[in-house]
């Protein structure tokens, strides 16, 4: 638990090790707004995975609906 946690104190950038604590408070700031912009793009990337799922599952269903109606081109 103790590796994880050293991990987590540092930032690594170009190559570099920082240890976070040790940075200035505007860097730390910076971390923190980079990791809650992580945070959400995750949390945007799943609701756009289920908006996905969602429509692939109206589409289906609508097929089916479809299945047994006559299109006005005349084709099955």
């Amino acid at each position: 638990m103790e590796n994880q946690n050293q991990s987590e104190n540092k930032l690594k950038i170009d190559d570099k090790e920082y240890l976070i604590e040790s940075l200035p408070d505007e860097a730390k700031q910076l971390i923190a707004g980079l990791r809650t912009s992580d945070v959400q793009t995750n949390m945007y990337q799943d609701t756009l995975k289920l908006i996905a799922i969602s429509k692939n599952k109206m589409i289906e269903d609508l097929k089916l609906i479809l299945k047994d109606i006559e299109p006005i081109s005349g084709d099955k």
